[in-house]
């Protein structure tokens, strides 16, 4: 009897886990379906199947290829355009951890930093892509990174 009863106990509490993983796995799509439906509404349908179809070939020819920053560049503007930051990002952070140099990585980290307001951050890659040769990021930098200009200027000053 306490065999059936330990047996029963774990079989309703395996199940409870299961149906409580499906629904938070629902609720993170629903989150993310909601981000990407009302983040950037100027964008149609069938651009955002586009996207969505290139990150699955990105994802293939990283699964061969984990060492190409410019993979990981690549799908981060697609993330970034779904409206998806938080993954944009960490694809930024892998693209310029292969290859600090790469400037549009920093550009558009910055870009998608700011729309977190971490803008002592945004502002230092802006900056960065702009010493990088984006002549566009120095407009940016200038009208939004006032209050942090000192402090960047240091910081690039001690990385060099």
């Amino acid at each position: 009897m306490r065999l059936f009863l330990l047996a029963f106990l774990i079989l309703t509490v395996n199940e409870s886990f299961a149906q409580k993983k499906t629904q938070i796995d629902s609720e993170i799509d629903s989150a993310e379906v909601k981000i990407e439906k009302y983040y950037n509404t100027g964008i149609s349908d069938s651009l955002r199947n586009h996207y969505k179809a290139q990150i699955k070939l990105i994802n293939k020819y990283i699964a061969k290829d984990s060492l190409n920053s410019k993979a990981f560049l690549q799908r981060g503007i697609y993330y970034s355009q779904l409206g998806f930051q938080v993954k944009a990002i960490a694809d930024y952070d892998k693209s310029l951890q292969l290859d600090s140099n790469e400037s549009v990585a920093y550009f558009n980290r910055g870009l998608a930093k700011a729309r977190f307001r971490y803008s002592f951050d945004a502002c230092y890659d802006i900056k960065k892509a702009h010493s990088l040769g984006i002549h566009e990021a120095e407009e940016i930098y200038k009208s939004y990174c006032k209050i942090h200009h000192l402090r960047i200027e240091k910081k690039i000053f001690k990385s060099n």
